[in-house]
C-alpha cells in the first residue's frame, strides 16, 4: 500500500510541476502563511509521521516474523532428536 500512495503521491507531483506556474519567492512565503498554506503544512508534517511510525512497525513486525521462524526451526530441531 505504502508503494501505490507513493507511487499516486509522485505522479500527482509531476503533472502539478509540469502543468503548474513558476511562482516567485515572495509569492510562496506569502501562500505558506495563509491559512491553506498552514493546513498543508500541517498535512505535510502527519503524513511524514505516519510514514516514520509505519516504517518502524514494518521493522517491528519483520523482527517477530523471523524470531517466529527461528523458534519454529529450534521446535522442529528438538522434535526431530526427541524421535
Amino acid at each position: 500500500m505504502r508503494k501505490v500512495c507513493s507511487g499516486v503521491l509522485l505522479g500527482v507531483a509531476v503533472v502539478l510541476t509540469a502543468c503548474g506556474h513558476s511562482e516567485s519567492e515572495a509569492q510562496r512565503q506569502h501562500d505558506a502563511n495563509t491559512p491553506a498554506g498552514k493546513v498543508g503544512q500541517a498535512a505535510h508534517k502527519a503524513a511524514v509521521e505516519v510514514d516514520k511510525a509505519g516504517r518502524a512497525v514494518g521493522r517491528q513486525l519483520d523482527k517477530a516474523a523471523h524470531d517466529a521462524h527461528e523458534g519454529w526451526k529450534e521446535d522442529a530441531r528438538r522434535d526431530t532428536g526427541k524421535k
